[in-house]
């Protein structure tokens, strides 16, 4: 079927890839953007880093992330900002790195009530600064890891993500091989592995922060409340 629609076609100049990569850090900074008439408010930080997939300390950002706030409900900052303290409505964070240029980002994004958006940013900061501070505990890694694992088999039985994901390694050169050695060495990784990873690559003075709603009206009117009103 490809073949037959795309017989005859002739592309207007030859492909090629536009590189990304990362030379250096940009400084970090903090913007509050105005939307007015919004019921919610949008928080966003977030770094990028000169880093690609077969980094060496690559696996082990991955699971520093799965443990600080890649799952809204189980996570440092799922269990705080969620569950414990009702600012959220979600919090996730996320890390992600390229295969062919030294590009990764780190993102932590909150949607919550205005009113809360301070309340946010104060325990985003301090969650980063005690995973940087205290590290990561065995028990938690280890919770960590079993789960990252286990979805990531899920996810290979369902037939479009495997497409995807047949699609990518093939793009990248690579072979399913490459995914089984980056899950044989996420289930290595020691608690030490993780947090040295976390510390040496993730500043938050070069976080760049952004919240955006409307912040005015909600000062006006004086509503708010818990995360879910």
């Amino acid at each position: 079927m490809l073949q037959q629609a795309l017989t005859g076609w002739v592309a207007a100049k030859p492909y090629a890839r536009i590189a990304q990569p990362v030379t250096a850090h940009a400084p970090g900074t903090q913007q509050q953007i105005t939307t007015p008439d919004k019921a919610n408010a949008t928080y966003t930080a977030g770094l990028l880093l000169p880093l690609k997939d077969d980094d060496p300390d690559y696996p082990a950002l991955v699971m520093a992330n799965v443990v600080l706030g890649s799952s809204p409900l189980s996570s440092r900052l799922g269990d705080r900002i969620r569950q414990q303290e009702g600012l959220s409505y979600r919090v996730t964070s996320s890390f992600t790195a390229a295969t062919l240029d030294p590009r990764a980002s780190f993102t932590v994004t909150a949607i919550a009530n205005p009113q809360h958006i301070a309340q946010v940013a104060q325990a985003v900061r301090e969650e980063i600064a005690r995973l940087i501070r205290d590290g990561v505990s065995s028990a938690e890694l280890a919770r960590a890891t079993a789960g990252y694992l286990e979805q990531r088999q899920v996810r290979r039985t369902n037939d479009a993500a495997l497409a995807g994901m047949l699609t990518r390694l093939l793009f990248a050169g690579h072979t399913f091989a490459y995914s089984s050695e980056l899950e044989r060495t996420i289930a290595s990784l020691t608690p030490a592995q993780v947090s040295e990873a976390f510390r040496q690559h993730i500043d938050p003075q070069q976080l760049i922060i952004i919240s955006a709603g409307d912040f005015a009206q909600q000062t006006a009117t004086g509503t708010g409340g818990h995360a879910g009103e």
